[in-house]
């Protein structure tokens, strides 16, 4: 078995608190829990490009279907459609605990 090699980093002391914290609660001396977390970034490295493509062609598709279940709404004889449809998809996030408006975007957002 070959001999392990020291790896140095500095890291704010708030940091070093949550990491000392992390590794009792997991019950591991630190540079155990570290060399977990470290192996565990790497080995999920090469996934990452995959994971971004993925996410990129859902939110494609998503703006998709967002963008064209509004028109549908907005083309609708029964013109307060789109806007109940609104209130309870509002109505709906509040009780799943999520924002309705998004921090970016405007209010007419899904």
């Amino acid at each position: 078995m070959t001999r392990p090699v020291s790896l140095q980093v500095y890291v704010p002391a708030e940091l070093a608190v949550r990491v000392r914290t992390a590794a009792a609660a997991n019950g591991m001396a630190v540079s155990e829990w570290l060399r977990m977390v470290v192996f565990r970034a790497c080995e999920d490295d090469d996934t990452a490009p995959g994971n971004r493509a993925i996410l990129g062609k859902l939110n494609r598709q998503s703006l998709f279907a967002m963008v064209g279940i509004d028109a549908l709404l907005a083309g609708h004889p029964d013109h307060a459609l789109r806007a109940r449809t609104h209130k309870a998809f509002a109505r709906k996030c509040r009780e799943a605990g999520l924002a309705a408006n998004p921090v970016e975007g405007g209010s007419h957002e899904a």
